[in-house]
């Protein structure tokens, strides 16, 4: 039986320090929160060694793959790992995308199987994330680590787990949180998701 470690980037370096809504669209390095955030992680991981370390492409990812392993273990990237696209959301606000398009914003939070932005739905990002995956540990042994995203990562989860999608906030996690899984027999069982190192 094997780990795998799903490890959500560290906050993104927002301009103007202004949350917004980002996907594969908008590739933003970490602020220096997110910064400490993943420096925080090694000390989980050097508890925990991986065989292979992987990221999405994604500037946020990479810089948190290096840092919550210290930079001591060589960096895979995977395009299979990056964010969901979130079409006409991507890099604006919450007001911004209410006075772009009104009544949209309230729309999807009444029902959150609509993808952002008539951008890439959340199943089709966490089947993609899920081949990916499969990929990705089809190349070594061993526990592995993956440094990605939110909105893929709670979309493999309600694959996984037979959630509809529409409820894939259930799943939502914190930056620089670990979400933990076995796989064996080529299988996936969730142990735990959204952990503090």
């Amino acid at each position: 039986m094997r780990k795998l470690y799903i490890v959500r980037h560290g906050e993104p370096d927002f301009p103007g320090g202004v949350w917004l809504c980002i996907g594969s669209g908008t590739d933003l390095p970490l602020s220096a929160r997110g910064r400490e955030q993943a420096a925080a992680l090694r000390p989980f991981f050097e508890a925990r060694p991986v065989s292979a370390l992987w990221s999405s492409p994604l500037a946020r990812a990479v810089e948190t793959a290096a840092l919550m392993t210290g930079g001591q273990t060589p960096i895979h990237t995977h395009p299979g790992l990056r964010e969901a696209y979130i079409g006409e959301w991507e890099g604006l606000s919450p007001a911004q995308i209410r006075q772009k398009a009104p009544g949209e914003w309230e729309r999807r939070e009444a029902d959150m199987s609509i993808p952002p932005g008539g951008g890439e739905d959340y199943g089709a990002a966490g089947a993609r994330f899920e081949a990916a995956l499969r990929e990705i540990l089809s190349t070594a042994d061993g526990d592995i680590a993956v440094a990605a995203h939110q909105a893929v990562t709670c979309g493999f989860l309600c694959r996984l787990t037979g959630t509809p999608i529409a409820r894939w906030p259930d799943f939502a996690h914190d930056y620089a949180t670990v979400t933990e899984l076995t796989y064996e027999n080529g299988s996936f069982s969730l142990v735990s998701f959204g952990n503090r190192a």
